[in-house]
């Protein structure tokens, strides 16, 4: 994806933001770039770090250079990544950063910078290690840190960072452009609630693992009138499919939207999701309480965080979640 004109065209004050500190020499020690899931924050933190380095900068990043491409494939002397969609972000983590770039830098640049994914998912004592490096920022050391939800992120974090807020792209306007760009429609219509740009969605939809998730969750709904098919199905596919954490998310993520959907089309009566209209009819005809049913599949995959069988939550949402029709 090119993200100067993803930047320049859906985000344009942070591009114009950026702009102005690459080309004036001003850049801020400290970003904090915060928006909605789906919005590509990571990339866009790399984006910039790479515009910081790149050997041929217009001011932004030209891609070409060997110091882009090795912040691609995050293998720069002197950038760290710390991704807290993976897992918790702990102190051990920040004192790397911090013992890291203490020594002489690797590259001839002399920048160093690193990038924290999602800080809310950080614990007390990785934030306490946080605040104490941003209040004394070494020189030529630039931070980008990402947050899916500002307000979980400590006011001392947001005092000591510039926060840059980057918008949603309208879901159907991103449906029209994914489906101009070939991608089928429920695709590019289940997509655009977890990706915010074309060329992450255009990818995603090419995922084996993706499509066996969607097509067999689309199966099983094709069950709910029958009690005994629909579990057999269940237990014989599910199992099988989720067999890492990265999957079940995905399962969960599927599964939230469409309970979320289905609910939303009970009160509104309408949906710009059209090729999935007919299920969120049935899951309506065959279940109440739905925003009951939501809150349970969100605090399940929260369970995912704590290292739990994944075979017997998987029961647990069949026999919680899905069969029961209240």
């Amino acid at each position: 994806m090119n993200y100067n004109d993803y930047l320049k065209n859906k985000q344009p004050i942070a591009y114009k933001i950026f702009e102005n500190a690459f080309k004036n020499q001003k850049v801020f020690h400290a970003y904090l770039l915060s928006g909605e899931a789906g919005t590509p924050l990571l990339e866009i933190a790399k984006y910039l770090a790479k515009s910081l380095v790149c050997l041929s900068p217009t001011p932004f990043a030209c891609d070409e250079c060997s110091n882009c491409k090795r912040i691609d494939n995050e293998i720069y002397g002197d950038l760290i990544i710390i991704d807290g969609r993976k897992s918790t972000i702990h102190k051990e983590d920040i004192q790397r950063i911090e013992t890291e770039f203490s020594k002489t830098s690797l590259e001839k640049k002399g920048i160093k910078i690193y990038i924290i994914n999602l800080v809310e998912n950080m614990n007390l004592d990785s934030i306490n290690a946080l605040l104490k490096f941003l209040e004394e920022p070494s020189e030529n050391t630039y931070a980008f840190l990402t947050t899916e939800n500002e307000f979980r992120v400590l006011p001392t974090i947001l005092s000591r960072t510039q926060v840059v807020r980057l918008n949603l792209i309208d879901k159907k306007d991103l449906i029209s452009e994914s489906e101009e760009s070939n991608i089928p429609t429920i695709d590019a219509e289940l997509l655009s609630n977890f990706y915010n740009d074309v060329s992450t969605i255009k990818e995603a939809s090419k995922d084996d693992c993706y499509q066996n998730i969607k097509n067999a969750i689309l199966e099983l709904f094709d069950y709910i009138s029958d009690k005994e098919r629909f579990r057999f199905f269940y237990e014989k596919t599910f199992p099988a499919l989720l067999k890492t954490t990265q999957n079940v998310r995905l399962f969960f993520d599927i599964l939230i939207f469409i309970f979320k959907e289905s609910y939303v089309y009970s009160i509104e009566k309408e949906t710009i999701f059209k090729s999935l209209e007919n299920l969120f009819k049935i899951v309506n005809e065959h279940y109440k309480n739905l925003d009951l049913k939501i809150i349970g599949l969100m605090d399940e995959r929260n369970e995912l965080n704590y290292n739990i069988n994944i075979n017997l939550l998987l029961l647990h949402v069949l026999n919680k979640i899905l069969k029961k029709r209240d």
